[in-house]
């Protein structure tokens, strides 16, 4: 299977599943939009770097949505196969809108009832507070030191 990810790219955690997985009964499945541009994934990678380092015993995974792969059914089925009973996903998305509100229920619900899965799905990251409040943190800054 090619993947149209950038090797540089990668983690040694399972982005985008390229290593097998020890069985763990949770993982984390940080759900992202997906490019056609290998460099776009370089921020993602380095979120499941930094969530796998502080929890090293949590399988942490990336599913896209389109068009990069490996996509939402793909990484559930794989980590399903490890002996995965519960799946945290994380939407790596700043608002609810489309993919959120009607295809991640579709997903989840598709791999529940293949796979017997038991989700948990998290807000988006427009939905936390202290997520928002570092953001503005971040511009405010920014603009003060001409930063960027």
């Amino acid at each position: 299977m090619e993947q149209n990810v950038d090797k540089t790219a990668q983690s040694e955690h399972l982005q985008p599943l390229s290593k097998p997985v020890k069985s763990a009964p949770r993982a984390m499945i940080l759900l992202c939009h997906g490019s056609a541009d290998p460099e776009w994934t370089r921020p993602f990678v380095a979120l499941q770097d930094m969530i796998a380092a502080k929890s090293p015993q949590t399988p942490v995974a990336i599913a896209y949505l389109d068009p990069a792969k490996p996509n939402f059914a793909d990484v559930t089925a794989q980590l399903a196969a490890t002996g995965v009973q519960e799946i945290i996903v994380a939407p790596i998305f700043l608002a609810r809108g489309g993919h959120i509100k009607k295809d991640l229920p579709e997903l989840v619900e598709a791999a529940r009832t293949l796979h017997g899965l038991a989700f948990q799905v998290l807000p988006t990251i427009g939905e936390i507070d202290t997520l928002l409040e570092a953001i503005a943190g971040w511009v405010i800054h920014a603009a003060e030191v001409d930063q960027y």
